[in-house]
Parts: C-alpha cells; structure tokens; sequence
C-alpha cells in the first residue's frame, strides 16, 4: 500500500517499513518490469554511505543540499520506471534531476526521499526509422548543440548555459539565443517519453506524440511544451521532428559603460534606447530576428554591458543596432572584464564586432561560472521602460543598501520568432513580449544570505508591486525556468489562462500528485488524497 499524506507537497515515509526495505535494497532487488518483454538492468543506488552521495545531494546553487535516502542513476526508460516503482511501494516521495541547475530547491530538496538522476542520460542522435531527432534528459545543452550541428547540421534554439540539462530547460519552454531567430525549443518539440504514475500506484511508460490520435496523450505533449518539469511524470527522451539549420557564423559585439561617466541622464537614455529599439524591432517578419541583444546591468562600481550576437546574411544590422542604442551617449569604454554577468552567460570579448564560426561563438558564451550561492527572479515585458521602472533600477544599482558586485539584472530580447506562435499552441502562453529580464545575485557565505535575499526582494518589489509583473499592458509574467518561491500568484505569473489546462493535464496523468515540489501543477480539487492499494 502506498499511504498519501494530506499535505499534497509530500509523501509520509512509511518509517520502519521503508527502512527494512532499503536494507533489502542493499542485498538485492527484485525490480518492476520495465519495457515490455525485456528485464531492464538495476539503476546504481547511491546511499548516505556512498562517496559519491555529498556531491550528489548537492545542487549548483549552493543554498541548496538535500538529505535523500538515496539518489538513483538512471541509465534508460526501464531503470526510471523500476525507481519510479520501487519509491511508489516504499512510500518515499520522487523528485527528478537532469542537470541539476534549478534555481530553487525543487529537486535535491526532498529530505528521506528518492532523487532520479538523468545525468547518464546523455544521448542525441536521430532515428534512421522515424527520421526523428532525439534527445535524453540528462543531455547537456552544449554537447546537445555541438552533436546536433557536427553531425546532422542542425540546431536546437535553446539556453546558452552549457551545464543545464536538457529534461529541465525543454520542458520549461527552452528560450536562448537562437530564439529570436527560429523561435523557443518547444516549437519543435514532436514527442516525449516519459515515466508515469497511473492511479492504481503503477508505473509505467509512455511515448506521447503528435501524431497519437488520444487527446489524453495529445494534452500530455502539450503539457511538456512549457508547463514545466516533473509535473506529471519524468521525461526520459524528447523527440523532434524537423530542427532549424545551424548557422555557419556568429557576429559579436560588446561594449561597456561606466555609470560615472553615463550618470543618472546618461543611464536614463541607455535603457530608454535599448527598449525602444527592442519594441521597434521584435515583429515576427523583423529584419533583426538574427539579432540576440542583451544589456547587463550590475551595482556600481561594476560595468554595463551591452551585447549583441547576429547570425545571417546581414551582419551590417548589428552594426546598426550598436548605433541605435548608443545614440547620445559616451563613448563605451574598452573591455576590461566581463563582470558580474558573465555567471550566466559568457559574453564575448570584443570591444569591436568580431566574425566567429557560429560554433565556436556558441561554445564562448556557453561558459559557467563557479558554483556559489544564488537568487534570481524574472519578467517578460511587452513594452520598453518606463522613467519610474528605470530610476527603480538607478537607486538600486547605484545606491543599494546591500552592496554586492555579483548583484545585477540581465535584459534579454525577446519577440520575433517566438511571438510567431499562438500563445496557447504550447504551455509557453508568453508570446507577445519584446523583453525577457533575469535578477541575480550570488553570494559565497551563508552569513550573507539574509543581506543578498533582502536586495533582490526589495528590488523586485519596488519594480512590480507585492503580486510581482502580473500581466497587464507592460507586463507578462514570469519565466518558469527561472523558478522563484517568492511569488504568490505563480500560477497566473507563469502560465495565465494555460494553468487549468495543465490541471487537466495532471489529473489525468498523474492523479496521485506523486510528482509534487513547491511549484508544482496542481490537482483541479486538491483535497486530501486517499492510500492507494
């Protein structure tokens, strides 16, 4: 019997009988079966005993570090299920992991539970059958992208971090700098494998396709196109159908901007150049779609960046789009460091606008940071800045109460291919902004938590109120793959008029809420739920 609590967010452990069977565990496991007709292997059981289980607890957001009975590695669709099972009759709560770079403690924070781990689940290839390009969840983005383009010449428009797993940024809705170009990953998105749990406490697999004729499994792809990770089971595999060609080459740019030498004018008409060009210029048929532009603004005495990365037969626009945003102001300075920014993306180092393989570009800014600990939240925006939203943002750049170099705000285009899309043809309902922004701020010790948290929230909070970038005419919510627990409606934030669509979705494939964190779709009536024999 698997015995639910009535606190929907996790499983009871079923005390001395869960501890009897993990000493069985240790001796030898008799597993579900999991692909029809074959006995798949044993998954490696990682233990409090284990070496490797302290750096497998841990996340790269160093705030967090989980305390599971056990992490289990995962090599196929048959050990995720015979895990999967095994959790279910142990009454262990389940969370999954691909490349464990979640923002907030959705994953490794299941104390007593069970962590699925797809690192070892790398593959990327295409079906010579179906024709279908393949990829597992534990892939990471840069090795996905370098496959993709080495040996087919295509490319997924997805992240530019490169240690981010794929199960977590696709499901998420897979937005990076090829977006504006060829739009969000989950536009191509043809099928998912993945592990469920029925409601007789089963677990068991399924391919959902676009070409399945149940609506049932036609809303369960829908489900994966932006609704989230491990919401209603775990993904295994994601299959596409046709995948945009890689471009030959990348143009670059990046200058920077001292606030001393901006001033507060001077940092006014920055942003103000910057969002007027992004409004003027995101349209679905914009020259500019082969544009990613970002500006980087850090607490001063840090630099503002400005970015910009072209792939096409027009490289003069980037050129223009340099002219445009440093109308009126002076001269950029000579690049001297990549500043706080370059955690999360490895701008180029080109104080001019450089020609690189587009491969090589994309292997420069898919760099990472060091592991430290970290807060970020989002917002989309469907119109430039206005003047009390810039000064916000002058005050607590220029004078935060919390100083921090590694606090910044990262303003990302958006628009162009993305907003090509309906917004409810896929879970991603944000299709119509022309701004993505991402807060930050990392920190070392955990004596500092209080101080950096203070900022970020206070920040946030003078830009969109307590309810956070509800949408209205400038605003539209939040991303889901930059995960904040701070917000109160994230239902509306990330999802909008998509959220009880995606209950329906977890009623039907997940109406024992085994897959459950502190962000997770919720069950239509979430009640209390009943043992299930």
């Amino acid at each position: 019997m698997v015995v639910r609590s009535t606190n929907r967010r996790g499983f009871l452990k079923a005390g001395g009988a869960a501890t009897g069977m993990l000493a069985a565990n240790r001796a030898g496991l008799t597993f579900a079966q999991g692909t029809p007709g074959a006995t798949p292997s044993p998954e490696e059981l990682v233990y409090p005993s284990d070496p490797q289980y302290d750096q497998l607890r841990q996340a790269f957001n160093l705030r967090w570090v989980g305390s599971p009975a056990y992490v289990a590695l995962c090599s196929d669709a048959g050990q995720v299920q015979q895990t999967v099972q095994q959790a279910l009759d142990n009454g262990l709560r389940i969370t999954v992991r691909s490349g464990n770079h979640c923002y907030e403690d959705f994953a490794v924070g299941n104390d007593g539970g069970v962590i699925v781990d797809m690192s070892r689940m790398t593959a990327v290839g295409k079906d010579a059958g179906s024709g279908q390009y393949f990829i597992e969840a534990g892939a990471q983005l840069l090795d996905v992208y370098t496959t993709l383009d080495q040996q087919y010449g295509v490319t997924l428009p997805g992240g530019s971090c490169a240690s981010v797993g794929a199960g977590g940024h696709i499901t998420g809705g897979g937005y990076g700098v090829m977006s504006r170009h060829f739009g969000l990953t989950v536009d191509y998105l043809d099928a998912v494998e993945l592990v469920y749990v029925t409601k007789e406490g089963r677990a068991e697999v399924i391919t959902a396709s676009r070409e399945s004729t149940d609506p049932d499994e036609q809303d369960l792809l829908w489900g994966h196109t932006g609704g989230g990770g491990g919401n209603f089971g775990i993904v295994t595999k994601f299959f596409f159908r046709e995948l945009p060609p890689a471009p030959a080459e990348a143009h670059i740019f990046f200058h920077q901007f001292d606030f001393d030498s901006l001033g507060q004018e001077g940092f006014r008409l920055l942003v103000q150049n910057y969002g007027n060009f992004m409004a003027e210029n995101s349209g679905v048929d914009s020259p500019y779609k082969g544009l990613f532009p970002g500006l980087a603004i850090p607490q001063a005495p840090g630099k503002i960046g400005l970015f910009g990365q072209y792939s096409g037969d027009q490289p003069e626009l980037l050129e223009e789009y340099a002219r445009a945003i440093e109308a009126g102001l002076p001269a950029p300075s000579a690049v001297v460091s990549m500043g706080p920014w370059a955690h999360h993306r490895m701008y180029a180092q080109a104080a001019d606008i450089s020609t690189k393989p587009w491969m090589q570009a994309t292997k420069d800014i898919s760099g990472v940071g060091p592991a430290q600990r970290a807060k970020y939240k989002s917002a989309y925006m469907l119109q430039p800045f206005p003047d009390e939203q810039i000064d916000v943002m002058w005050e607590f750049f220029v004078h935060p109460e919390n100083p921090n170099p590694q606090a910044s705000i990262g303003i990302d285009g958006y628009g162009c291919q993305v907003n090509a899309v309906d917004s409810a043809a896929t879970a991603v309902a944000q299709r119509s902004s022309i701004l993505k922004l991402q807060y930050q701020t990392y920190w070392t010790d955990p004596a500092d938590d209080d101080a950096n948290l203070e900022w970020i929230r206070s920040f946030y909070t003078a830009m969109y109120g307590e309810q956070g970038p509800m949408p209205d005419a400038l605003l539209d919510g939040c991303y889901v793959n930059y995960p904040d627990v701070d917000l109160v409606d994230w239902p509306t934030l990330y999802y909008k008029d998509g959220y009880a669509r995606l209950q329906r979705v977890k009623a039907r494939w997940d109406p024992l809420d085994i897959f459950n964190y502190a962000q997770s779709i919720q069950l239509p009536d979430a009640g209390t739920a009943t043992p299930v024999s």
